[in-house]
């Protein structure tokens, strides 16, 4: 039954239509997983219990009558902490909430799982706020990577991420805000996606924050997208319905102009094994005949000015053409992580991770004409990236700059938790979808690159994924095959 988990949906199908195979069995081996492996990577948050069991023994009954939802009926799934679900409990990723009574509703990814038949079987751990793109956590302490648990997930989704590798589930949905499906998807070899805002409705609403899907291949990525996008009123930018499904058709390269984007100008620069897996995957769609083209710097010095000019000079307020703008958007980010921190009791705030809660105050005192200029500053540096991006049907980058940190710290830069999300971020902030896919290997661990697209393009964002999934140099093999489990508990406890 285990090896079943390290099949895709493709394979699981035709078992499920035959018989051979049901849901519930389904979901047994995904439980049982979770006892073996849980204990070494920290992945789940919450099981869902009996109604798992109840959403299972019911896509069981559908299966045997021929009357299946849909691809994802009776197929076991995953949900970060932060997506409410009805019985769940929602704690944020922080000891802060560790009271609170489990949820009494669906948010719209949620609602839309179970509409399709999906069985959820539980939550999945998360940093305290989301504010992290690492997985350490107060409430749940260090989530870890399967590939080396020595290695973090990375964040938000971390829980997510990790459970994708490690074989619990067949998709899950994590939430974005500067890259928390895209991250940890790079650093655990997954395939990730934060659609164009409004495309996935999620509560509360944000015009920032987007859910986006995770999975083990592109097309399970694409099972789970084609469920949760589906429209929800309760999200007033909820998008409308797609007027047709091109995920899955071929893609043809030479019809495609795609922009390589491997440095800001601000913020870290890329190691050379990211840089390496960039550059496969654009000589893979240059052989193919696209037209590949690299991209200059969109921030920091002018083009001409030298290649460590402009990095880490703190320019932000005011900052116009040719200044950095990501201590701006962090600003952004620590004031929204204070807002949450203000509506805590003292009690409360005293139990959240420090390294958040330092940072966080970093916005006490700020005045609201500073938050201003600073969202100002941010959304000019949106529209300068637009503008460099102009004339790309796809843009191809770096996931984040380093292969991975270890699995203690909060960030590759412990002192700025978010430096490393630049190639990321911003996305977020022109509203774009990009997803990540993994590219490369090194000291046997994943490297991911980034796939950009115009806004409202998820689906040629989803089939350059599908293509470049296809043109991948190796294959994937995922870390708890043939008894690996062992050596990685080795490794935790040495």
């Amino acid at each position: 039954m285990a090896d079943l988990l390290e099949q895709c949906l493709a394979e699981i199908h035709p078992l499920l239509r035959g018989g051979q195979l049901t849901p519930l069995d389904l979901l047994d081996a995904t439980l049982e997983r979770i006892e073996r492996v849980n204990p070494v990577i920290n992945a789940m948050a919450s099981l869902a219990g009996n109604s798992a069991r109840d959403q299972a023994e019911a896509a069981t009954r559908r299966w045997a009558s021929g009357e299946p939802l849909g691809e994802l009926d009776g197929v076991p799934v995953t949900v970060k902490d932060s997506v409410r679900t009805v019985g769940l409990p929602w704690r944020h990723g922080s000891a802060a909430y560790a009271e609170l009574p489990v949820s009494t509703s669906d948010a719209p990814p949620a609602a839309r799982l179970k509409e399709a038949g999906a069985v959820i079987v539980g939550n999945t751990t998360m940093p305290d706020l989301g504010m992290l793109a690492a997985g350490v956590s107060s409430l749940y302490g260090i989530t870890r990577n399967p590939w080396d648990p020595r290695r973090s997930t990375g964040g938000s989704s971390a829980g997510a991420a990790a459970s994708l590798a490690a074989g619990i589930g067949f998709g899950s949905v994590g939430s974005d805000i500067a890259g928390s499906v895209r991250l940890p998807a790079a650093q655990c070899g997954l395939v990730a996606l934060k659609p164009t805002q409004g495309r996935v409705p999620h509560l509360p609403v944000s015009t920032m924050r987007s859910a986006g899907p995770m999975a083990r291949t592109v097309d399970e990525l694409i099972a789970v997208y084609r469920v949760i996008s589906r429209p929800d009123p309760r999200d007033v930018w909820s998008l409308p319905p797609e007027a047709e499904d091109r995920c899955t058709d071929a893609l043809d390269p030479r019809v495609l102009r795609v922009g390589v984007l491997t440095d800001l100008g601000c913020g870290p620069a890329p190691s050379d094994p990211v840089l390496a897996a960039v550059r496969a995957a654009a000589a893979a769609l240059a052989s193919a005949g696209a037209t590949v083209e690299p991209i200059a710097a969109p921030f920091g010095a002018e083009p001409g000015a030298g290649r460590g000019a402009g990095r880490g000079t703190g320019a932000g307020v005011g900052a116009g053409v040719g200044a950095d703008p990501s201590p701006a958007l962090d600003r952004l980010f620590q004031a929204r992580a204070a807002a949450e921190l203000a509506a805590l009791t003292d009690e409360q705030r005293a139990l959240v991770l420090p390294v958040v809660a330092d940072w966080a105050a970093e916005a006490a005192g700020r005045s609201a004409t500073a938050l201003s200029r600073d969202t100002d500053v941010v959304l000019a540096a949106a529209e300068q990236l637009r503008t460099r991006l102009h004339g790309y049907h796809l843009v191809l980058s770096p996931v984040l700059p380093v292969v991975g940190f270890p699995a203690e710290d909060a960030g590759a830069d412990v002192h700025r938790p978010l430096a490393h999300t630049g190639f990321t971020a911003w996305f977020n902030q022109t509203g774009q979808p990009a997803g990540s896919l993994c590219f490369g290997m090194d000291a046997g661990c994943p490297v991911g690159v980034q796939i950009a697209g115009r806004r409202f393009d998820d689906q040629l964002v989803l089939r350059m994924m599908r293509w470049l999934e296809g043109q991948r140099p190796f294959a994937m093999e995922w870390p708890l095959r043939a008894g690996a489990l062992d050596e990685l508990d080795a490794q935790v406890r040495g």
